[in-house]
């Protein structure tokens, strides 16, 4: 009985290698390189960067409001204190003091921005200078408006109307920072990460089962 499987293995190898004897060269070389190139192959993964935020933190916020009303009252304080000496000097003339309010008016308008643009651009690098300086600009000129409409309904401007008229300027610049200006693009780089699999892994990743076709026990 052993004899006879014995044979029956020999018989069957041998049919196997006449096969294999029956290739042309350049297939069997074919088949050689092609297994070469599997071995030597790599697969590449993608991975993208995370698109840039573009909103600001509730500090960030607070930071620019901030920041904003110190930087206003600092860059007006000059022009202001100016304007007060020149009232009670004996030269002073309707003429001067309206040009003191109006440089006062406008380093505060500007200390503004410049303030908001400080503490925005930690986020927002494209933060563009003018547009702040602009929109703390057009806040002004809501708060001059409302200054007015204020002053015609009372005899004394109430306090919390004349807080609100010196947030507008501030409250301009944060709207032109947080929904008007433009922000950096995403970043589309693509980083490329190379992992060598072998034919072997290949094989043994795509494996489903084992099936063992023959056993010979001498």
């Amino acid at each position: 009985m052993r004899a006879i499987l014995v044979l029956s293995f020999v018989i069957l190898c041998s049919s196997i290698l006449a096969q294999n004897s029956c290739k042309p060269i350049s297939h069997l070389l074919a088949e050689i390189k092609y297994l070469d190139n599997i071995n030597n192959s790599h697969i590449v993964l993608f991975e993208t960067d995370k698109p840039v935020s573009k909103k600001y933190s509730f500090l960030n916020l607070s930071g620019q409001a901030i920041v904003g009303s110190v930087f206003a009252v600092g860059f007006s304080i000059l022009p202001l204190a100016a304007s007060w000496a020149n009232a009670g000097g004996s030269d002073g003339t309707p003429v001067s003091q309206t040009a003191l309010g109006i440089l006062t008016v406008s380093s505060y308008i500007f200390g503004s921005a410049i303030g908001v643009r400080l503490i925005a651009k930690s986020k927002n690098s494209e933060l563009s200078f003018w547009g702040t300086v602009g929109y703390s600009a057009i806040g002004g000129g809501v708060g001059v408006i409302l200054l007015s409409i204020l002053a015609s309904q009372y005899k004394t401007i109430p306090g919390a109307g004349g807080v609100i008229v010196a947030l507008c300027p501030i409250i301009g610049s944060m709207v032109y920072a947080s929904f008007i200006s433009d922000w950096p693009q995403e970043n589309q780089e693509v980083s490329f990460t190379k992992t060598s699999i072998s034919h072997k892994d290949i094989i043994e990743q795509t494996k489903l089962f084992n099936i063992e076709l023959l056993r010979i026990k001498l």
